[in-house]
């Protein structure tokens, strides 16, 4: 039963980094996971995979699907009501849903080589729709419930980040990757860094931890799989924005060595 554990929600959780912190959250025991994804059925795909999937452990008694679109606004509130009225409160969200380009191009800044595709505004818009807007739209959907939370771990919002929105990286490192790549993109993380860090000062009043990880360039879906590292510790860091303590971690990105800076 979850009456005895930890509520928490991911977004984006039917594959790459959501999916692994999905099952190393889940196997700890501490926590009944809602797992989110656009559709339904690979919400329910994903937890079916996590059962004959070995590399890490879990325990897929403890998670449970929710359809959640970032993009839709009566989605979100859908699942926010689902939770409602099945709980009545949430204690921690996680907001890992993102894109790194828009639909129907094949890099962060289009058009594609033939000229089809969207424009570069309307790849602007997709991205900073799901990256930030949705965020956003999630958090203060899901506030009244996780202002109800009374449970010692609760009160969390966990963005998922990167420091590819660094500015201070980007100006000065000619060698990150954040320098010449993925402008689109990064500049949604840098948006979603100030909204962050809005929240963490308007609700630390409140007993609210609210922060963002810095995963890493792993290879997830969101880079083709070309990422260096192993998603599997990137989920490592969004955990321990679910887990570290509030010291190390509100108002912050922070990745495995601890906070950075942007």
């Amino acid at each position: 039963m979850a009456s005895n554990k930890l509520l928490l929600l991911i977004t984006g959780g039917n594959q790459g980094l959501g999916y692994y912190a999905a099952k190393q959250l889940s196997a700890s025991g501490r926590y009944h996971i809602f797992l989110g994804s656009r559709n339904f059925q690979k919400a329910e795909q994903a937890i079916a995979s996590m059962k004959t999937d070995d590399s890490s452990p879990s325990n897929t008694a403890n998670i449970e699907p929710i359809q959640i679109d970032v993009n839709d606004d009566a989605s979100i509130q859908a699942a926010a009501d689902y939770v409602l009225q099945k709980h009545g409160y949430l204690d921690v969200l996680m907001l890992n849903a993102g894109i790194s380009r828009a639909a129907g191009v094949e890099s962060d800044l289009g058009p594609n080589e033939d000229g089809s595709g969207p424009s570069l505004r309307e790849q602007y818009r997709q991205q900073y729709d799901t990256n930030v807007f949705g965020a956003a739209v999630c958090v203060d959907s899901f506030l009244p419930l996780l202002r109800k939370s009374t449970a010692p771990g609760g009160k969390r919002i966990a963005f998922t980040g990167s420091s590819t929105a660094c500015l201070e990286l980007a100006r000065t490192d000619p060698t990150h990757l954040n320098g010449k790549h993925y402008r689109l993109y990064r500049s949604t993380k840098t948006a979603l860094n100030m909204v962050m860090v809005s929240y963490a000062r308007e609700l630390e009043d409140e007993g609210f931890v609210v922060s963002a990880s810095n995963p890493g360039h792993c290879g997830t879906n969101l880079n083709l799989y070309k990422g260096l590292k192993d998603p599997r510790e990137g989920a490592k860091v969004l955990v321990e924005c679910v887990e570290g303590r509030k010291e190390d971690v509100h108002g912050f990105l922070v990745d495995e060595s601890g906070k950075l800076d942007w």
